[in-house]
């Protein structure tokens, strides 16, 4: 009986798991937070080694001199800024059954608070303003006054702006995921092919903003993946919040899968 009881509970906890698509999510940003804690507490010399790989003694962090990257960073961030923008107007400005860029006022209220929460809240002024972690050229190992410390230990070694955790990092991750929620309207106006091409594109932009903050000197690649995993997990509550479809043909589904007792 408790064997039978057990198998029972499995097989729901497999149901669901596989008929929705949130809980899945969820349990990938659970196991990514945990798995950068462990790896980043056990192993921290491993920012530093990351960050040594783009550090020269006679010219510190050489890239961050290089304008063709400092243009794509300003890129980058107009991009976000132009997003902020076209959510302002969507937000304020669509009624009910109006899109606009193929997204709905509710989908545009979830780009706005998207940023807001995200790299504006929770990562510049909770986080960069309060946990005193020194950017990587201002450490010691790389020529600078202050104390290296790990990525979650608060200390007083920067006083504001701080390193983690990236502030630029969490806005092109946004921006990533603005341009997923736009890939719909994109397809139905060039193609399928040509959405992901766009996307594929856009990606390699954010991608290639985040890993530039490794590379000349401004974040530590741990400030980059926290940063990273906290916008996705704002943007899977406000996904569930605001635009999570019917869950009838789900709930349907679910007790299908239950009562079959399958995994």
């Amino acid at each position: 009986m408790p064997g039978a009881i057990i198998a029972h509970i499995w097989w729901g906890i497999c149901a669901v798991m596989r008929c929705d698509p949130y809980l899945r999510c969820a349990l990938a940003l659970m196991v990514g937070f945990v798995a950068a804690a462990a790896v980043f507490s056990l192993w921290p010399g491993f920012d530093l080694w990351v960050s040594g790989l783009f550090f020269r003694q006679d010219g510190g962090f050489w890239l961050a001199q290089l304008q063709v990257l400092e243009q794509l960073r300003h890129f980058i961030w107009g991009l976000s800024l132009l997003a902020v923008a076209m959510s302002v107007l969507g937000v304020v400005l669509l009624g009910a059954g109006r899109t606009l860029w193929g997204l709905t006022r509710r989908g545009w209220l979830f780009v706005l608070l998207l940023y807001v929460v995200g790299p504006g809240l929770i990562v510049n002024a909770i986080l960069k303003s309060h946990w005193g972690r020194a950017r990587p050229a201002m450490v010691q190992d790389f020529g600078g006054p202050s104390r290296f410390t790990m990525a979650l230990s608060p200390t007083d070694q920067c006083d504001a702006n701080c390193s983690f955790v990236s502030g630029e990092g969490a806005a092109a991750t946004a921006l990533a995921l603005v341009a997923w929620l736009l890939m719909p309207r994109v397809a139905a106006v060039f193609g399928a092919g040509a959405a992901r091409v766009i996307f594929s594109a856009a990606l390699g932009i954010c991608s290639a903003g985040i890993g530039l903050r490794v590379m000349t000197g401004r974040h530590f690649l741990s400030d980059t993946v926290f940063a990273v995993l906290i916008v996705l997990t704002v943007a899977l509550v406000l996904h569930v919040w605001l635009l999570r479809p019917a869950r009838a043909a789900c709930s349907a589904r679910l007790v299908k899968e239950t009562d079959r007792g399958g995994c």
